[in-house]
């Protein structure tokens, strides 16, 4: 899909820095490889195939389009919400792993492309959340496969192959894990609606029960 010979030449570019690529095939990803991983991508014009695909969907389309910004918010603000509140469960999921809210290094820029990278950027320990993926090796493996089945994100496939190379020596158990957690990401990002069109942090108040089921979140897989 992603494949062109303009792209292959690209790849040999002197101008490319992969010391992102080769860090994260390593070991878990810093901020600093994810950013250096969706530059290369944006260079070689495949994150230009992504924003193609995801503008497709006119909801989606209408979000990018919008550049909309959620109003700024603090954990400890949401921790004050009902305990069964989306709000109250993404602040206790963020505290409880140790997350920065700002761990992303978004990029500078106003086009389609710059804010689709962003927005997902910005909503990923979101989704988490929704789809009760923690923030282990296969629950990150699983958000990834999502995120691709939704977006054709190249980045979010780069880093799930990596995951899958670096579980090759790990215990049985946990590929299995990894796997089971691939197949059922990618399911889920198949079958739900598109998750980057929802303004998802206009509904803090509202139970993650009720908004699992509204966007189709069973449990079946929850």
């Amino acid at each position: 899909m992603f494949a062109s010979s303009k792209m292959l030449e690209n790849w040999n570019s002197r101008e490319l820095d992969l010391t992102g690529f080769f860090h994260y095939m390593e070991q878990p990803g810093t901020a600093t490889d994810n950013a250096s991983i969706s530059k290369i991508f944006t260079q070689i014009g495949v994150n230009d195939q992504m924003l193609k695909n995801v503008l497709n969907n006119p909801d989606t389309k209408a979000l990018v389009c919008s550049r909309y910004q959620p109003k700024p918010v603090q954990l400890d603000d949401l921790l004050k919400l009902p305990e069964i509140s989306f709000g109250h469960q993404w602040a206790v999921f963020m505290k409880k792993n140790r997350l920065n809210p700002n761990f992303f290094i978004n990029d500078g820029g106003n086009d389609d492309r710059t804010y689709l990278i962003n927005r997902l950027h910005n909503t990923h320990d979101i989704w988490h959340v929704l789809l009760n993926f923690d923030t282990s090796e296969a629950g990150e493996a699983g958000m990834n496969a999502f995120t691709y089945a939704q977006c054709y994100s190249p980045t979010t496939c780069m880093l799930m192959a990596a995951k899958l190379v670096r579980a090759i020596s790990a215990p049985e158990e946990t590929r299995q894990r990894m796997m089971n957690n691939i197949a059922t990401g990618y399911k889920l990002g198949q079958e739900l609606q598109a998750f980057i069109a929802v303004k998802w942090e206009e509904n803090w108040q509202m139970p993650l029960r009720e908004l699992r089921r509204e966007v189709g979140i069973t449990n079946e897989y929850i």
